[in-house]
């Protein structure tokens, strides 16, 4: 009787702890991730920092600075920022665009790094001039299933997210235009209250397990 009472408890536990997990992408949850990947470009990153906020349920900010010196470049190989959501979150709502800046082509390209499923162009960019914007970019992403930080996918290459940039000042004193991409996120925060949830989850699991034990240890 007790060994059944110890696995009922044991899956209790587990369920809690997945439940808790499941729940990972609670509101504050950040992803950041970092353009160093450089392609044809001779200069040396990195090129700037994308973070994604979980800033609402199913409701996420994205928001990307560039490095010194550096504009978006609207040369046409490629748009400010492409990116990949899981598809079944879709359709996307994009909302609160930095001024200059729309949503783009969907799916998009950017060589050297691949095809992403979105993308938001610069409309103010006229090929790599410095007079282009220099960010920061910033934007909402929502749908009616519900948008997370994790839904932010790596693309067949392993790229995240991919940025058409002129780079300015460096060595030689010559810009470069083209594209840079960032690869895995850097790290992700989670909200205190997720970690809170995790051991409440935890802390429950093991009161009912002493509860059980207790009761079938009294029936004898």
């Amino acid at each position: 009787m007790i060994r059944k009472i110890v696995a009922s408890c044991a899956v209790v536990l587990f369920s809690s702890v997945a439940v808790a997990i499941a729940h990972a992408d609670t509101i504050g949850t950040v992803a950041t991730f970092t353009l160093t990947d450089k392609g044809s470009l001779t200069a040396t990153g990195p090129f700037g920092t994308i973070t994604v906020t979980q800033t609402a349920a199913g409701q996420v900010t994205v928001h990307e600075t560039l490095a010194a010196n550096e504009y978006y470049a609207g040369t046409g190989a490629g748009d400010a920022l492409e990116f990949n959501i899981k598809a079944s979150d879709g359709p996307f709502n994009f909302s609160g665009i930095t001024s200059g800046f729309a949503v783009g082509p969907a799916p998009d390209t950017a060589s050297p790094f691949g095809t992403f499923l979105q993308s938001i162009t610069c409309t103010a960019c006229s090929g790599g001039q410095t007079s282009n914007p220099p960010g920061p970019l910033t934007f909402i992403v929502s749908s009616a299933n519900g948008v997370n930080v994790s839904d932010f996918l790596a693309n067949s290459g392993g790229f995240f997210f991919a940025s058409d940039i002129f780079i300015g000042n460096i060595v030689t004193g010559v810009g470069q235009t083209g594209n840079v991409a960032a690869g895995g996120p850097a790290g992700v925060t989670p909200e205190p209250s997720s970690l809170m949830l995790l051991g409440t989850g935890i802390l429950g699991a093991a009161g009912l397990f002493r509860r059980k034990l207790v009761a079938a240890a009294s029936r004898g």
